[in-house]
């Protein structure tokens, strides 16, 4: 009861974040600070997640490119209307040339470059010293200040150019189409998926309904957690711990509480499960 309490109401608390309009969850903190073997991979469900994309003049044209043309399809733009949105587009990636190639920056580019591959080798490892990845972990945070200026004014280009082709549209397109929303990423889906499955779990959990498949799939989110960042010797403490931990973590405990009430006939006598199953079980018990 308590552990479906407890993800019943941080789901909720994240729904409401959605619906009320404050700053609405996010899994990337905990994905860009994942730590250990699996790094690489929780990491990688972030989009772009080394900015690498948005330092790349080309790569920046062709992804302002695809935003344009889903962007005009949107508002059913003319061909008149297309071509204002290129010429806009044509402007933005002028701009991006003379940015990212200027001398300054373009240095500031190869230095980050150079030293995310560094990271990025030893994190890789599996035989790495502990040493040497206290010090990968030190630089990767290094490295997310570069990233965020280096990639800042990329954000501003995008903005801008998005904001130059809504104010293309006519009134009655952007009444008739409504406001343009970009396509949904890899972590969009992560994040609602967290969200709605937490809250789902948590109150299966508190009205004992599916029981042992809504406490394996408790456990399965808290491994993942787990496994994200976890407390083992040699690797760098996360800024999500309440406290100092030693191999096992709150997740780890409540992942195993889980899986020991996926393996336990807990849904015969009490909850929905008992009402709508329980005859039946404690039946074939008696028999």
């Amino acid at each position: 009861m308590a552990i479906g309490w407890h993800f019943h109401t941080e789901g909720w608390e994240k729904i409401k974040s959605y619906q009320i309009g404050d700053k609405p969850f996010s899994a990337e903190v905990y994905l860009r600070n994942a730590t250990g073997p699996l790094a690489p991979y929780f990491r990688g469900m972030v989009p772009d997640v080394n900015g690498l994309a948005k330092m790349d003049p080309e790569r920046l044209k062709a992804a302002w490119r695809d935003e344009v043309d889903r962007m005009a399809n949107h508002f059913g733009f003319n061909e008149e209307q297309r071509a204002a949105a290129n010429a806009k587009l044509d402007i933005a990636g002028q701009d991006a040339e003379i940015w990212y190639n200027s001398r300054e920056i373009n240095e500031k580019r190869q230095k980050y470059y150079h030293d995310l591959r560094e990271v990025q080798k030893i994190e890789r490892e599996f035989g790495a010293m502990s040493f040497e990845r206290e010090r990968a972990w030190a630089k990767r945070k290094d490295l997310d200040v570069d990233r965020k200026e280096l990639t800042k004014e990329s954000s501003l280009f995008t903005a801008a150019l998005r904001d130059a082709v809504n104010k293309i549209a006519t009134p009655e397109q952007l009444r008739s189409a409504g406001p343009y929303v970009p396509p949904m990423t890899q972590l969009d889906y992560t994040n609602k998926l967290v969200t709605y499955a937490v809250w789902l779990i948590g109150l299966c959990l508190i009205l004992g309904f599916l029981t042992r498949l809504s406490a394996l799939g408790a456990a399965v989110f808290l491994l993942n957690i787990y496994f994200c960042i976890p407390p083992w010797p040699g690797l760098p403490e996360s800024p999500k711990w309440e406290g100092h931990y030693f191999i096992v973590d709150k997740n780890l405990v409540e992942a195993l509480a889980c899986l020991s009430l996926t393996f336990l006939p807990t849904g015969q006598w009490v909850g929905l499960d008992a009402l709508f199953f329980g005859h039946r079980r404690r039946r074939n018990v008696e028999s």
